[in-house]
């Protein structure tokens, strides 16, 4: 029978069995992933239009060697509908002929491929993963807010890119990784350095966050997330927190990090005026306003979707073919982002949609080893935009979500429950 979680340590012991010597190299593999898609995430080769991210060919070559080693399995559920979405997706690509991008077509069979495996053995995977997540997120935290207070000691010199520092042809396109608190303002809002842009800071942060109490608690560590989301003054971490965190803390009974969190609020409150509150704010009314952030996150793809599908069947069915939804939206006179759900429908249409949306349910949720962190993958891959091709974030969700499985025996049994304040969840036989 496959333990439960057991973040005590002992998955840092000394492998003696084969099994555990796979399980040991499974683990490395995927830290190396994460790493990847946090630390490397700013960088690309001059491959097409957009560049070829270096962490997704670090993600997919740590696949293939647990693939070459054994280490992974085709789930024969998540294989089929796989194969079918690919078969609906060439589809829209052959009547899209000339106009659909086959790169972006590839891309995407990419970066689902994976979704259809499982591992092996994934003794300790989970919980060495957690680990090392909260370690890296914590660095880029303490980078954020060194960040966010050094410039106004020192002025704008603080590096909020890596332009200058590093070739510019090896730096990814296309994001918005020095902005602003407001319109000429000379203070800039903090990405944990590492980080593409300040909303990709608060969504790891949010995650962290999650991930904290549900196996550690009220710690030091959830202090640090804390105190750095707000320096990000992005709202799409603070989304997911708000849809999570009320429930988790209850289930967790982590009343004291309720007390705590108050606090945090009350103070941040109370010396508002000090880093600018109002800025993160004001971010409550952009989803009215068209053109703010949020507006164009969460409401004008779907203006997109209405101006040019909906006129034709045929494109209502099938979609207008991968890659064509930014160009479409250079053809509105409103900014519009790019939530997973329109993507999907605008390049796939209601046939890719339907076989995608079953395919990436049951890989998320279907013997996933914890269903609070199955559903806050779902939400921020819903709110977070940009997800559908997003390759930094799905591997975490392919490392917490996709890959390690409970056997279909546990797949009943409630989670662990909370034991001890003291960093642990004991293994339950």
């Amino acid at each position: 029978m496959m333990p439960h979680l057991a973040l005590d340590g002992a998955a840092l012991q000394p492998e003696v069995s084969t099994g555990n010597r796979d399980a040991a190299a499974v683990r490395r593999w995927l830290i190396i992933a994460l790493f990847a898609s946090i630390f490397l995430q700013r960088f690309a080769l001059p491959i097409g239009e957009d560049g070829l991210a270096i962490n997704l060919l670090v993600t997919v070559f740590a696949l293939l060697v647990l693939a070459l080693r054994g280490a992974v399995t085709l789930d024969p559920v998540r294989t089929v509908l796989f194969f079918v979405l690919a078969g609906a997706a060439s589809l829209s690509t052959a009547l899209n002929a000339g106009v659909a991008s086959v790169p972006s077509l590839a891309l995407f069979l990419l970066i689902y491929a994976p979704y259809m495996m499982s591992l092996r053995n994934s003794e300790g995977v989970f919980e060495a993963c957690v680990r090392a997540f909260q370690v890296m997120v914590l660095i880029c935290a303490l980078m954020g807010i060194l960040q966010f207070l050094a410039q106004f000691a020192i002025g704008h010199s603080i590096p909020f890119s890596f332009r200058g520092m590093v070739p510019d042809w090896l730096l990814l396109p296309g994001f918005n990784t020095e902005n602003p608190l407001r319109w000429n303002s000379p203070y800039f809002k903090s990405n944990g350095f590492f980080l593409v842009e300040p909303s990709t800071f608060s969504q790891y942060l949010a995650l962290a966050v999650i991930l904290e109490i549900l196996y550690f608690g009220v710690s030091w560590r959830l202090l640090i997330f804390g105190l750095a989301l707000p320096t990000s003054y992005s709202g799409t971490g603070l989304v997911l927190l708000l849809f999570i965190l009320p429930w988790l803390m209850l289930y967790r009974r982590a009343y004291g990090a309720v007390v705590g969190g108050l606090v945090l609020v009350l103070l941040a409150v109370a010396t508002g005026s000090l880093w600018n509150l109002d800025a993160l704010l004001s971010r409550v009314n952009e989803f009215g306003s068209e053109g703010s952030s949020a507006h164009a996150r969460f409401i004008a793809g779907a203006w997109v979707v209405g101006t040019f599908l909906l006129d034709s069947a045929r494109d209502v069915i099938f979609g207008l073919g991968p890659g064509s939804y930014p160009q479409h939206v250079k053809l509105v006179p409103y900014e519009a982002h790019d939530p997973a759900w329109v993507k999907m429908i605008f390049e796939y249409g209601l046939l890719g949609s339907a076989v995608f949306w079953p395919f990436f349910l049951i890989s998320v949720f279907r013997g996933s080893v914890s269903r609070w962190v199955s559903w806050s993958a779902l939400i921020g891959y819903l709110t977070f935009g940009g997800m559908l091709l997003d390759p930094r974030l799905q591997i975490w969700i392919l490392v917490f979500c996709v890959l390690p499985k409970r056997l279909p025996a546990e797949e009943t049994r409630p989670e662990p429950e909370w034991s001890t304040p003291l960093n642990h969840l004991r293994t339950v036989s």
